[in-house]
Protein backbone atom coordinates (compact mmCIF):
# COMPACT_ATOMS: atom_id res chain seq x y z
CA UNK A 1 0.00 0.00 0.00
CA UNK A 2 2.79 2.41 1.04
CA UNK A 3 4.76 1.73 -1.98
CA UNK A 4 1.79 2.49 -4.43
CA UNK A 5 0.78 5.80 -2.87
CA UNK A 6 4.64 6.71 -3.21
CA UNK A 7 4.20 6.16 -7.15
CA UNK A 8 1.71 9.40 -6.58
CA UNK A 9 4.75 11.53 -5.71
CA UNK A 10 6.07 10.90 -8.73
CA UNK A 11 3.13 12.01 -10.77
CA UNK A 12 2.27 15.01 -9.14
CA UNK A 13 5.88 16.35 -7.20
CA UNK A 14 6.69 18.79 -10.92
CA UNK A 15 6.97 21.89 -10.30
CA UNK A 16 3.61 22.72 -12.09
CA UNK A 17 1.69 20.26 -10.58
CA UNK A 18 0.08 22.80 -8.30
CA UNK A 19 -0.92 25.15 -11.39
CA UNK A 20 -1.93 21.95 -13.78
CA UNK A 21 -5.36 22.02 -13.06
CA UNK A 22 -7.11 21.73 -15.74
CA UNK A 23 -5.14 18.80 -17.18
CA UNK A 24 -5.24 17.06 -13.78
CA UNK A 25 -9.18 17.37 -13.34
CA UNK A 26 -9.72 15.98 -16.97
CA UNK A 27 -6.79 12.93 -15.43
CA UNK A 28 -8.87 12.84 -12.35
CA UNK A 29 -11.92 12.64 -14.57
CA UNK A 30 -10.77 9.98 -16.80
CA UNK A 31 -9.33 8.26 -14.17
CA UNK A 32 -12.82 7.42 -11.94
CA UNK A 33 -14.77 6.70 -14.75
CA UNK A 34 -12.59 4.25 -16.03
CA UNK A 35 -12.19 2.32 -12.57
CA UNK A 36 -15.92 2.74 -11.71
CA UNK A 37 -17.37 1.46 -15.29
CA UNK A 38 -14.50 -1.52 -14.84
CA UNK A 39 -15.38 -2.31 -11.23
CA UNK A 40 -19.46 -1.84 -11.59
CA UNK A 41 -19.16 0.54 -8.71
CA UNK A 42 -22.31 2.70 -7.65
CA UNK A 43 -20.25 5.87 -7.18
CA UNK A 44 -16.64 7.38 -7.09
CA UNK A 45 -15.59 10.40 -5.80
CA UNK A 46 -11.96 11.89 -5.14
CA UNK A 47 -10.36 14.57 -4.30
CA UNK A 48 -6.57 15.84 -5.01
CA UNK A 49 -5.16 19.20 -2.73
CA UNK A 50 -2.15 20.82 -3.82
CA UNK A 51 0.01 23.53 -2.15
CA UNK A 52 -2.91 24.54 -0.40
CA UNK A 53 -5.67 24.80 -3.11
CA UNK A 54 -8.01 22.01 -4.44
CA UNK A 55 -6.31 21.32 -7.61
CA UNK A 56 -9.16 18.69 -8.62
CA UNK A 57 -12.34 16.96 -7.48
CA UNK A 58 -14.95 14.79 -8.92
CA UNK A 59 -17.86 12.66 -7.90
CA UNK A 60 -19.26 10.20 -10.17
CA UNK A 61 -22.13 7.82 -10.09
CA UNK A 62 -25.35 7.30 -8.58
CA UNK A 63 -25.91 7.55 -4.86
CA UNK A 64 -27.78 4.20 -4.93
CA UNK A 65 -27.96 1.87 -7.93
CA UNK A 66 -31.33 1.64 -9.38
CA UNK A 67 -32.07 5.27 -8.55
CA UNK A 68 -31.21 8.25 -10.68
CA UNK A 69 -29.94 10.47 -8.12
CA UNK A 70 -25.96 11.22 -8.95
CA UNK A 71 -23.55 11.85 -6.09
CA UNK A 72 -22.29 15.07 -5.75
CA UNK A 73 -18.86 16.79 -4.50
CA UNK A 74 -20.84 18.11 -1.11
CA UNK A 75 -21.83 14.61 -0.66
CA UNK A 76 -20.90 12.24 2.51
CA UNK A 77 -19.00 9.42 3.04
CA UNK A 78 -18.40 6.59 5.86
CA UNK A 79 -14.69 6.67 5.85
CA UNK A 80 -14.69 4.04 7.98
CA UNK A 81 -11.03 3.13 9.90
CA UNK A 82 -9.97 6.38 8.98
CA UNK A 83 -12.18 7.91 11.62
CA UNK A 84 -9.07 6.63 13.62
CA UNK A 85 -6.58 9.43 13.29
CA UNK A 86 -9.83 12.33 14.81
CA UNK A 87 -9.95 9.93 17.64
CA UNK A 88 -6.28 9.68 18.38
CA UNK A 89 -5.98 13.56 17.26
CA UNK A 90 -8.58 14.12 19.65
CA UNK A 91 -7.15 12.04 22.68
CA UNK A 92 -3.99 14.27 21.76
CA UNK A 93 -5.81 17.57 22.54
CA UNK A 94 -7.29 15.79 26.19
CA UNK A 95 -3.51 15.08 26.55
CA UNK A 96 -2.50 19.06 26.03
CA UNK A 97 -5.45 19.65 27.88
CA UNK A 98 -3.86 17.54 30.53
CA UNK A 99 -7.26 15.75 31.18
CA UNK A 100 -5.45 12.31 29.91
CA UNK A 101 -1.95 11.42 29.70
CA UNK A 102 -0.11 9.20 26.59
CA UNK A 103 1.98 6.70 28.93
CA UNK A 104 -1.53 6.78 31.23
CA UNK A 105 -2.11 2.80 31.71
CA UNK A 106 -4.92 0.84 31.86
CA UNK A 107 -5.32 0.04 35.26
CA UNK A 108 -4.61 3.76 36.04
CA UNK A 109 -7.51 4.62 33.60
CA UNK A 110 -10.03 1.52 34.93
CA UNK A 111 -9.49 1.72 39.02
CA UNK A 112 -13.00 0.18 39.15
CA UNK A 113 -11.85 -2.89 37.93
CA UNK A 114 -7.95 -3.07 37.80
CA UNK A 115 -8.02 -5.87 39.71
CA UNK A 116 -10.50 -7.83 37.98
CA UNK A 117 -8.00 -6.84 34.70
CA UNK A 118 -6.35 -9.80 33.42
CA UNK A 119 -2.57 -8.89 34.72
CA UNK A 120 -1.43 -8.56 30.88
CA UNK A 121 -3.18 -5.56 30.49
CA UNK A 122 -2.46 -3.63 33.60
CA UNK A 123 0.54 -1.93 32.46
CA UNK A 124 -0.37 -1.26 28.80
CA UNK A 125 -0.71 2.66 27.72
CA UNK A 126 -2.93 4.58 25.76
CA UNK A 127 -0.16 4.93 22.92
CA UNK A 128 -0.70 1.29 23.11
CA UNK A 129 -3.98 1.38 22.14
CA UNK A 130 -3.48 4.00 19.93
CA UNK A 131 -1.18 1.61 17.81
CA UNK A 132 -2.67 -1.53 17.85
CA UNK A 133 -0.47 -2.78 20.31
CA UNK A 134 -1.93 -3.74 23.26
CA UNK A 135 -2.65 -7.44 22.53
CA UNK A 136 -5.91 -6.80 22.30
CA UNK A 137 -8.29 -8.94 20.00
CA UNK A 138 -8.89 -7.59 16.02
CA UNK A 139 -12.64 -7.50 16.06
CA UNK A 140 -12.32 -6.81 12.30
CA UNK A 141 -14.56 -9.79 11.16
CA UNK A 142 -18.21 -11.14 11.20
CA UNK A 143 -16.80 -14.02 13.66
CA UNK A 144 -16.21 -11.41 16.42
CA UNK A 145 -19.57 -9.86 16.41
CA UNK A 146 -21.67 -12.33 18.51
CA UNK A 147 -19.72 -11.89 21.30
CA UNK A 148 -18.97 -8.01 20.78
CA UNK A 149 -23.06 -7.58 20.49
CA UNK A 150 -23.49 -9.62 23.89
CA UNK A 151 -21.39 -7.25 25.64
CA UNK A 152 -23.44 -4.03 25.05
CA UNK A 153 -26.79 -6.20 24.87
CA UNK A 154 -27.77 -4.70 27.90
CA UNK A 155 -26.11 -1.13 28.44
CA UNK A 156 -28.45 1.47 28.67
CA UNK A 157 -26.44 4.08 26.04
CA UNK A 158 -23.66 3.79 23.87
CA UNK A 159 -20.97 5.39 25.90
CA UNK A 160 -22.31 2.45 28.65
CA UNK A 161 -21.89 0.47 26.10
CA UNK A 162 -18.16 1.29 25.44
CA UNK A 163 -17.27 1.10 29.46
CA UNK A 164 -19.05 -2.58 28.76
CA UNK A 165 -16.74 -3.30 26.04
CA UNK A 166 -13.54 -2.01 27.54
CA UNK A 167 -14.24 -3.74 30.93
CA UNK A 168 -15.69 -6.94 29.12
CA UNK A 169 -12.35 -7.55 26.89
CA UNK A 170 -9.82 -6.15 29.51
CA UNK A 171 -10.78 -8.71 32.14
CA UNK A 172 -10.12 -11.61 29.46
CA UNK A 173 -6.31 -13.37 28.32
CA UNK A 174 -4.77 -10.67 25.19
CA UNK A 175 -5.16 -12.60 21.78
CA UNK A 176 -1.14 -11.19 21.52
CA UNK A 177 1.74 -9.81 23.26
CA UNK A 178 1.78 -6.21 24.11
CA UNK A 179 4.19 -4.55 21.96
CA UNK A 180 3.64 -6.45 19.30
CA UNK A 181 1.34 -5.10 16.45
CA UNK A 182 -1.92 -6.49 15.72
CA UNK A 183 -4.67 -4.20 14.01
CA UNK A 184 -7.52 -3.91 16.66
CA UNK A 185 -10.40 -1.94 16.52
CA UNK A 186 -11.03 -2.66 20.09
CA UNK A 187 -8.13 -0.62 21.20
CA UNK A 188 -9.62 2.38 19.84
CA UNK A 189 -12.98 1.52 21.34
CA UNK A 190 -11.35 1.74 24.50
CA UNK A 191 -9.42 4.65 24.08
CA UNK A 192 -12.54 6.16 23.58
CA UNK A 193 -13.92 4.78 26.34
CA UNK A 194 -10.74 6.68 28.59
CA UNK A 195 -11.24 9.62 26.99
CA UNK A 196 -15.63 9.37 27.64
CA UNK A 197 -14.41 8.47 31.52
CA UNK A 198 -12.42 11.45 31.51
CA UNK A 199 -14.68 13.84 30.56
CA UNK A 200 -18.08 12.44 31.05
CA UNK A 201 -19.09 13.16 27.43
CA UNK A 202 -19.59 10.81 24.79
CA UNK A 203 -16.97 10.08 21.86
CA UNK A 204 -19.56 11.71 19.30
CA UNK A 205 -19.52 14.97 21.46
CA UNK A 206 -15.54 15.17 21.95
CA UNK A 207 -15.18 14.87 18.42
CA UNK A 208 -17.64 17.41 17.68
CA UNK A 209 -15.87 20.08 20.31
CA UNK A 210 -12.13 19.22 20.26
CA UNK A 211 -12.04 18.76 15.64
CA UNK A 212 -14.96 19.27 13.85
CA UNK A 213 -15.66 22.85 15.69
CA UNK A 214 -12.13 24.26 15.94
CA UNK A 215 -11.38 22.99 12.17
CA UNK A 216 -15.14 24.36 11.10
CA UNK A 217 -15.95 21.13 9.62
CA UNK A 218 -19.61 21.36 9.05
CA UNK A 219 -20.62 18.64 6.46
CA UNK A 220 -20.21 15.70 8.82
CA UNK A 221 -21.49 13.14 11.12
CA UNK A 222 -21.56 9.51 12.59
CA UNK A 223 -22.79 6.16 11.49
CA UNK A 224 -24.58 5.86 7.87
CA UNK A 225 -25.09 9.49 6.08
CA UNK A 226 -28.14 9.85 4.59
CA UNK A 227 -32.32 9.51 5.96
CA UNK A 228 -34.34 6.43 5.24
CA UNK A 229 -36.84 6.74 2.54
CA UNK A 230 -34.86 9.57 0.74
CA UNK A 231 -31.81 9.21 -1.43
CA UNK A 232 -30.37 12.70 -0.48
CA UNK A 233 -26.71 11.20 0.50
CA UNK A 234 -24.79 7.79 -1.42
CA UNK A 235 -26.41 4.69 0.08
CA UNK A 236 -23.64 1.61 1.02
CA UNK A 237 -23.74 -1.47 -0.84
CA UNK A 238 -23.65 -4.77 -0.02
CA UNK A 239 -22.94 -7.46 -2.59
CA UNK A 240 -25.39 -10.05 -2.85
CA UNK A 241 -24.65 -13.34 -5.43
CA UNK A 242 -22.24 -11.22 -7.31
CA UNK A 243 -24.27 -8.10 -7.44
CA UNK A 244 -24.46 -4.55 -5.21
CA UNK A 245 -27.44 -3.55 -3.59
CA UNK A 246 -28.17 -0.19 -1.98
CA UNK A 247 -28.74 -0.39 1.70
CA UNK A 248 -31.00 1.38 3.74
CA UNK A 249 -29.49 3.79 6.77
CA UNK A 250 -32.63 2.25 9.31
CA UNK A 251 -31.36 -0.78 8.76
CA UNK A 252 -29.25 -1.59 11.97
CA UNK A 253 -27.23 -4.51 9.84
CA UNK A 254 -26.31 -1.35 7.35
CA UNK A 255 -23.42 -0.21 9.33
CA UNK A 256 -21.46 -1.37 12.68
CA UNK A 257 -22.77 -0.64 15.78
CA UNK A 258 -22.37 2.34 17.25
CA UNK A 259 -20.48 1.73 20.13
CA UNK A 260 -17.40 0.95 17.19
CA UNK A 261 -17.67 4.74 16.85
CA UNK A 262 -13.83 5.77 17.69
CA UNK A 263 -12.71 3.10 15.74
CA UNK A 264 -14.58 4.12 12.48
CA UNK A 265 -18.11 5.71 12.15
CA UNK A 266 -17.56 8.91 10.36
CA UNK A 267 -19.10 10.00 7.52
CA UNK A 268 -18.12 13.24 5.74
CA UNK A 269 -17.95 14.84 2.68
CA UNK A 270 -14.49 15.57 1.09
CA UNK A 271 -13.80 18.95 1.82
CA UNK A 272 -14.55 19.09 5.15
CA UNK A 273 -12.55 15.59 5.62
CA UNK A 274 -9.36 18.05 3.60
CA UNK A 275 -9.51 20.50 6.87
CA UNK A 276 -8.52 18.02 9.09
CA UNK A 277 -6.48 16.42 6.75
CA UNK A 278 -4.88 19.91 5.96
CA UNK A 279 -3.85 20.51 9.87
CA UNK A 280 -2.32 17.14 9.68
CA UNK A 281 -0.20 18.12 7.05
CA UNK A 282 0.22 21.91 8.39
CA UNK A 283 1.16 19.73 11.54
CA UNK A 284 3.74 17.66 9.75
CA UNK A 285 5.29 21.39 9.10
CA UNK A 286 5.24 22.22 12.75
CA UNK A 287 2.31 24.87 12.42
CA UNK A 288 -0.88 23.00 12.87
CA UNK A 289 -4.09 24.45 14.31
CA UNK A 290 -5.03 21.73 16.71
CA UNK A 291 -1.88 20.90 18.48
CA UNK A 292 1.98 21.56 19.21
CA UNK A 293 4.39 20.55 16.47
CA UNK A 294 5.74 17.65 19.13
CA UNK A 295 2.61 16.58 19.49
CA UNK A 296 1.88 16.12 15.45
CA UNK A 297 5.50 14.40 15.13
CA UNK A 298 4.10 11.73 18.17
CA UNK A 299 0.63 11.01 16.56
CA UNK A 300 2.36 10.62 13.10
CA UNK A 301 5.48 8.68 13.88
CA UNK A 302 5.52 4.90 13.98
CA UNK A 303 5.63 2.83 17.12
CA UNK A 304 6.04 -0.20 14.93
CA UNK A 305 5.13 -1.62 11.38
CA UNK A 306 4.89 1.68 10.00
CA UNK A 307 1.86 2.44 11.92
CA UNK A 308 1.90 5.79 14.05
CA UNK A 309 -1.35 6.80 16.22
CA UNK A 310 -3.70 6.46 13.47
CA UNK A 311 -1.82 6.58 10.52
CA UNK A 312 0.42 3.84 8.51
CA UNK A 313 3.21 6.46 8.31
CA UNK A 314 6.72 6.65 6.55
CA UNK A 315 9.04 9.04 7.29
CA UNK A 316 11.99 11.06 6.01
CA UNK A 317 15.90 10.25 6.96
CA UNK A 318 14.99 13.56 8.80
CA UNK A 319 12.14 11.79 11.20
CA UNK A 320 9.57 13.97 9.11
CA UNK A 321 6.66 12.28 7.48
CA UNK A 322 7.12 11.37 3.72
CA UNK A 323 3.77 9.83 3.75
CA UNK A 324 0.31 9.49 6.06
CA UNK A 325 -2.09 7.53 5.20
CA UNK A 326 -4.92 5.20 6.30
CA UNK A 327 -7.67 3.03 4.35
CA UNK A 328 -11.57 2.28 5.89
CA UNK A 329 -14.24 0.76 5.17
CA UNK A 330 -17.28 -1.38 7.13
CA UNK A 331 -17.42 -3.98 3.83
CA UNK A 332 -20.07 -1.79 2.25
CA UNK A 333 -17.85 1.88 1.93
CA UNK A 334 -14.47 2.31 1.06
CA UNK A 335 -12.56 5.75 2.10
CA UNK A 336 -8.78 6.31 1.44
CA UNK A 337 -6.51 8.72 2.67
CA UNK A 338 -2.94 9.84 1.35
CA UNK A 339 -1.02 12.65 2.99
CA UNK A 340 2.11 13.81 1.45
CA UNK A 341 3.79 16.35 3.36
CA UNK A 342 7.15 17.18 1.62
CA UNK A 343 5.14 18.05 -1.76
CA UNK A 344 2.03 19.26 -0.27
CA UNK A 345 -0.18 16.83 -1.51
CA UNK A 346 -3.38 15.27 -0.32
CA UNK A 347 -5.83 12.96 -1.89
CA UNK A 348 -9.04 11.68 -0.25
CA UNK A 349 -11.04 9.02 -2.15
CA UNK A 350 -14.61 7.48 -0.84
CA UNK A 351 -16.52 4.88 -2.66
CA UNK A 352 -19.72 3.79 -1.70
CA UNK A 353 -19.39 0.02 -1.56
CA UNK A 354 -17.15 -2.16 0.04
CA UNK A 355 -16.67 -5.27 -2.02
CA UNK A 356 -13.37 -6.89 -3.34
CA UNK A 357 -14.07 -4.57 -6.93
CA UNK A 358 -14.34 -1.43 -5.06
CA UNK A 359 -10.86 -2.28 -3.26
CA UNK A 360 -8.89 -3.24 -6.66
CA UNK A 361 -10.62 0.18 -8.20
CA UNK A 362 -9.20 1.82 -5.56
CA UNK A 363 -5.49 0.63 -5.96
CA UNK A 364 -6.13 0.71 -10.13
CA UNK A 365 -6.85 4.60 -9.04
CA UNK A 366 -3.93 5.46 -6.52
Amino acid sequence: MLTKALLIITLFAGPLAAQADAPLQTLLDQTLTAARDEAHLPAVAALIHIDGKIAAEAALGVRALGRSESVTTADRWHIGSDTKAFTSTMIARLVEQQVMRFDDTLAASFPAFAEAMNPAYRGVTIIQLLSHTAGLPPLTDDKDLPQFMAVIASARDVKAQRAAIAHAYLTMPPASTAGEFEYSNLGYIIAGAIAEARTGKPWEDLIREQIFGPLGIRNAGFGLPGTPDTFDQPRGHREIEDKLKPLDPADPQSDNPPALGPAGTINIALRDWMLFAQDQLDGAHGHGKLLKAETYRMLQSPVTENYALGWGAKLEPDGTPLLLTHTGSNGYWLADIRIMPKHDIVILLAVNAGNEAASEAARDIR
